[in-house]
């Protein structure tokens, strides 16, 4: 009796060994090689942004799957400075980017104003690395100067889709504007050029620099600021990207890339180069 006794329990004690040696080599790889470990970064991030946004973003127009222009150059700088390789493609309308980031098929944005809907999907890397104006654009013999957002109230306006202009007019605009959207930005100038809409709200750079680039001179800023926004790098939420490491990383390089004032140069040098492609 002992004897058999001895002998199932060497035999259950030989089991567990053998079940444990089984299970070690497992533990180990999971604990050096996790799903995702907080330490990890990728090492090649696609970015996006709104196309129809020059001097900031715009279609290579020798690989119009490309887009150029100063965000995109600064987000470049902003993968270097961390060993981070940055795409920056053109993934089509303003909206479809937006939505690109929802679905988590982009991992930046390359410029993107604050709004509480956005937060939803993406995480705002601060510090922001751009300041805009939004401006009223309507053609030149507009009956009326717009010189407050209440004289906008009974025209028809126009705006690029899914844009937001800060939080307060967005509100006014919704509750007292007929404000209609459009695809893109050059068919929102077209119907203010063909009288089809009363006025455009949108940035000054962007709006100013088609404006010139489709010799629109009729169409002109009115005196009154919509907003003055941050323009900020996006991540988005459903990236596998998406680490608190990787984020810290480059909110330190945004913040080092702003205070050495690179926006200012980048903007100069793709105003200019902009201006070349009117030509």
């Amino acid at each position: 009796m002992v004897s058999s006794l001895c002998s199932m329990t060497v035999q259950r004690m030989t089991s567990c060994f053998i079940g444990c040696l089984a299970v070690v080599p497992l533990c180990l790889m999971m604990a050096v090689t996790p799903v995702w470990a907080e330490d990890d970064i990728c090492h090649r991030l696609i970015v996006s942004g709104n196309p129809d946004y020059p001097p900031y973003l715009w279609p290579n127009p020798d690989n119009p799957a490309e887009l150029i222009g100063a965000n995109a150059e600064f987000i470049i700088q902003v993968g270097r400075e961390i060993g981070v390789e940055i795409s920056v493609v053109n993934e089509g309308p303003w909206g479809r980017v937006q939505e690109e980031m929802r679905r988590g098929n982009l991992d930046l944005i390359a410029g993107a104003f604050f709004t509480p809907q956005r937060t939803l999907y993406m995480d705002y890397l601060k510090p922001a690395f751009q300041g805009t104006r939004t401006r009223i654009w309507t053609r030149k013999n507009f009956p009326r100067q717009i010189s407050s957002w209440q004289e906008l109230i009974g025209l028809e306006g126009v705006t690029v889709i899914n844009n937001s202009f800060g939080a307060k007019f967005d509100s006014f605009a919704q509750e007292k504007l007929t404000l209609r959207e459009s695809p893109t930005l050059a068919q929102s100038l077209r119907l203010v050029e063909l009288g089809r809409a009363d006025y455009l709200v949108y940035e000054d750079f962007p709006a100013a620099a088609f404006i010139a680039k489709n010799d629109m001179s009729q169409i002109v800023a009115n005196p009154v600021d919509i907003s003055a926004e941050d323009l900020f790098v996006t991540m988005s939420r459903t990236s596998p990207c998406n680490t608190e490491t990787l984020r810290v990383k480059l909110s330190a390089a945004i913040r080092k890339l702003v205070d050495d004032g690179l926006m200012k140069k980048l903007l100069a040098s793709n105003i200019e180069q902009w201006g070349r492609f009117t030509n």
